[in-house]
Order: C-alpha cells, then sequence, then structure tokens
C-alpha cells in the first residue's frame, strides 16, 4: 500500500501539503494587506466625519429644532374641520361653475358693457339739473302737506 520512505527522500504528500500551507499563507498576507488597506480607509472616513461633526454649530442645530418645533405648532393649531368645509365650499363653487351657461354669461356681460356706455353718455350736468327741479318740486309738496296737516290740525 503505501511504500517506506527512505531517509534523504521526500514523501509527495509533504510535497503537496508544502505547496498548499505556502499558499495558505500567501492568502493570509493578501488578506492581512487588505484589511490593513480598509481599516485605514475607515479611519479617513471616520476623521472625515469627525471634523463635519466639529464643524457643525449646535447653535444652528438648536435654531433648527425650534423653528421645526414651532412649524409643528402652527400645523397641529391649523383647524382641519374649518379647512375641510372651506375645500368643500370651493368645491361646490368649482362645480356651480362648470355648470354655468357660457352663451348666457357672454350675453349679460354685454348687456352690463352696454349700460355702462349709455352711463358713460349720459349728460351728467342735465341729469343733475333733473335732480335739482325734482328737490325743489318736493319741497314744495313738503309744503303744502304742511299746510294741509295745519289746516286739519294734525
Amino acid at each position: 500500500m503505501t511504500e517506506p520512505v527512505r531517509r534523504g527522500e521526500v514523501s509527495p504528500w509533504i510535497k503537496v501539503q508544502t505547496w498548499l500551507l505556502a499558499g495558505v499563507l500567501i492568502l493570509l498576507a493578501v488578506l492581512t494587506a487588505t484589511v490593513g488597506l480598509t481599516a485605514r480607509r475607515v479611519e479617513d472616513s471616520l476623521d472625515l466625519v469627525q471634523t463635519e461633526l466639529e464643524a457643525l454649530e449646535m447653535q444652528q442645530v438648536n435654531e433648527a429644532v425650534t423653528a421645526l418645533t414651532a412649524a409643528a405648532d402652527r400645523l397641529a393649531a391649523v383647524d382641519a374641520e374649518g379647512l375641510n368645509n372651506t375645500a368643500q365650499s370651493l368645491k361646490e363653487a368649482a362645480d356651480s361653475l362648470s355648470k354655468v351657461d357660457v352663451q348666457t354669461l357672454n350675453g349679460a356681460i354685454t348687456a352690463l358693457k352696454d349700460a355702462a356706455n349709455t352711463l358713460k353718455d349720459l349728460d351728467i350736468e342735465a341729469l343733475n339739473g333733473v335732480i335739482q327741479a325734482l328737490n325743489k318740486a318736493v319741497a314744495s309738496l313738503q309744503a303744502v302737506t304742511e299746510t294741509i296737516d295745519g289746516i286739519f290740525g294734525r
């Protein structure tokens, strides 16, 4: 089965074991180098993070927290029911506007423009004269009414 090894000769299994051990040592050396490089990169990253944290001003962080707290308080104070009611009213108004007859609306706008043009062309001085004459007539009627009341003893 197995032949005895003579002195001075090396068994083939010992050669295979030696080569395998050399391969494991090489792999161990590569692994050690990789871990070392990775550890260095991690250390550099941690140094960068530490530098950034040191540069971060706690005053700014506190101001941001205060601002966020105030915003949260304002948001909590919003009348959600009122907001929902307003949204519902706006939706109903939008629905009503969608039902408007555009042709009729345009006709109404045209009629309003015509009325505005008529008022613009109106002679204001003549209108003021008519109003003054009406005032005089009302004053005269009032005097007549007072006279009639005096006659009947009111």
